[in-house]
């Protein structure tokens, strides 16, 4: 007989708890050389600690499966420090940088116009092979006899053939 209640009475005590204090999760995908430390630095999320309070992570022991150190580079907040203030700071050689560029714009010329010599030199190249292909052709038609000389050359070879004009005009169709 079937419980009409369902099992709603049995499992009351046994709901689920999340693991997870933020609430729900999704899937995600990570290096597997990174699972276990992003798995970390969640979890002590999870738990309220502050992102900035991660340094602690570096005494985190992995699986063994990256065997190669990562480099972590502590980034100062100083501008004396900081490459990038250092490197914009540094008077750029404009000069060097525009011989580069008109370099690269003659090389640039250079190939439009090869391409463009070459470009020609193939349409001329295709239009003689195109002229030698309808001479041929047109060869080809002057040589061919007309169907009515080959059909009473025929008869006059085997007289009781049975061929017709349509016959012999539609093998030199054919043979065109």
């Amino acid at each position: 007989m079937p419980n009409l209640n369902g099992h709603a009475e049995s499992i009351k005590n046994s709901q689920f708890k999340a693991a997870w204090q933020s609430g729900p999760t999704r899937t995600i995908r990570v290096p597997i050389a990174l699972a276990d430390i992003t798995l970390e630095y969640a979890r002590k999320l999870d738990r309220g600690i502050e992102p900035r309070d991660t340094a602690q992570l570096s005494d985190i022991e992995t699986d063994g499966s990256n065997s190669e150190p990562r480099d972590t580079e502590v980034v100062s907040d100083s501008q004396a420090d900081n490459p990038i203030d250092v490197m914009s700071s540094e008077p750029r050689d404009t000069a060097k940088i525009e011989a580069e560029l008109e370099d690269a714009r003659a090389d640039y010329a250079k190939l439009l116009e090869s391409s463009t010599h070459v470009t020609n030199k193939l349409k001329e190249e295709v239009q003689k092979l195109r002229s030698q292909l309808e001479k041929e052709r047109a060869d080809r038609e002057e040589t061919l006899p007309d169907a009515a000389i080959i059909l009473s050359q025929l008869r006059g070879k085997r007289k009781k053939s049975t061929a017709t004009l349509a016959d012999i005009e539609a093998i030199l169709e054919m043979i065109e």
